[in-house]
């Protein structure tokens, strides 16, 4: 019994060791995907930036309309060149008559100072010794147009009346005669602050009170020369007449309107008014705030412009504002003349046939120098 039992154990245990190992089983199959998003960590917020400042933009301003060039001197018709030239003309004649109202003697001053300086060249050193003061008061003279300055101070010459009175002898022996005596009446302007101290005022003296033995007092009477002065100026005035722009305007031709090329007619009105007032009498003019136009100071870079421009204000009396400014260096014009067509039998006529411009002079001096004789001058070509 117990043999059977042994037997059964091994028969048991060899099978037991034939039989091969469980097969683990499969791994679970992963879950299904889901629809839902995975969940992401939350993240730290991002640092807090401040709203960047508003830029305010400035308003676009519309840029201005090209204006058209002005046209160069050139570039202007004839007619207009010649109106130019004799307007620029006028306005040095004006600014002449000017210094008669200043002092009555302020062209006897200035002419007789400038007659030295022009023989300066043929003095001896010794007698030189005058000019240096002589050139600086003209220089004075000319930018205050007068004996006075802005503020009403008499401008009186450096230096001594011997050293004047040498040099106006050595300019009489080299062929300068009689200026020691024009000088002589103009020393006191020249030399004393008590002589005429203030510019006259050309206002009529007040009338003796009534019962009064007392003589009226003599009224001041208008310069030596002013009055030639006077025409000069006119005489520019009407040749600037004859230049006129014409312009297109609408005419009455039989009773029917037309358009016909006419002179400018604001420019006839301002050259009539001009004429007009230039016939009133010499101390009436001395005496016009209008007056005051008349100097190349206010009239500026474009002197015979501006005076017509200016040509209402003088003929109806209204002072100018404001400083007078300073001289400046002007464009010369050299005026062009030929032959008139209208010259009878010998007689040769010139007339102004056109106009150039010309660079400035190298100084004021020179310029002035120049001007003046052309303001006192009734020809085209006044050196």
């Amino acid at each position: 019994m117990q043999r059977r039992w042994v037997l059964a154990v091994i028969v048991g245990s060899g099978l037991l060791a034939q039989t091969p190992p469980p097969v683990p089983p499969p791994p679970a199959p992963a879950p299904a995907p889901t629809t839902e998003p995975a969940q992401v960590p939350p993240q730290a917020p991002p640092p807090e930036t401040k709203p960047a400042e508003m830029k305010v933009e400035a308003p676009v301003v519309p840029k201005p309309a090209p204006q058209p060039e002005q046209k160069s001197f050139e570039q202007l018709r004839p007619s207009q060149r010649k109106l130019a030239y004799t307007l620029h003309r006028a306005a040095l004649s004006a600014h002449e008559l000017g210094y008669y109202r200043s002092h009555p003697k302020a062209v006897e001053v200035r002419d007789a100072l400038e007659t030295l300086v022009k023989a300066k060249a043929e003095l001896p050193e010794k007698a030189k010794a005058a000019l240096p003061a002589v050139e600086a008061y003209l220089a004075k003279v000319q930018a205050n147009h007068g004996l006075y300055d802005a503020d009403g101070k008499k401008l009186l010459l450096e230096g001594t009346w011997k050293e004047l009175q040498t040099a106006a002898r050595a300019a009489a022996k080299t062929g300068t005669k009689g200026l020691e005596a024009r000088l002589l009446k103009v020393k006191g302007l020249l030399f004393d602050a008590k002589v005429d101290a203030v510019a006259p005022t050309w206002a009529a003296p007040e009338a003796p009170a009534k019962g009064k033995k007392a003589k009226a007092a003599k009224g001041p009477k208008a310069p030596e020369g002013f009055a030639n002065q006077k025409a000069i100026t006119a005489l520019w005035v009407k040749r600037a007449q004859a230049w006129i722009d014409n312009t297109r305007q609408e005419v009455d031709v039989k009773g029917e309107k037309k358009m016909r090329s006419v002179p400018d007619p604001a420019q006839t009105k301002a050259l009539n008014a001009l004429l007009i007032w230039l016939e009133n009498e010499d101390l009436d003019l001395l005496r016009d705030p209008g007056f005051g136009w008349l100097d190349l100071r206010r009239l500026g870079a474009a002197p015979g412009t501006a005076l017509l421009a200016h040509a209402e204000a003088i003929a109806t009396s209204k002072a100018p504002e404001g400083p007078a400014g300073e001289l400046t260096l002007l464009p010369t014009f050299e005026p062009v003349l030929g032959e008139s067509k209208f010259s009878k039998g010998d007689e040769k006529r010139q007339v102004l046939t056109d106009v150039k411009q010309g660079a400035p002079a190298a100084s004021l001096a020179e310029q002035m120098a120049a001007f003046e004789a052309q303001g006192r001058s009734r020809e085209f070509a006044a050196k």
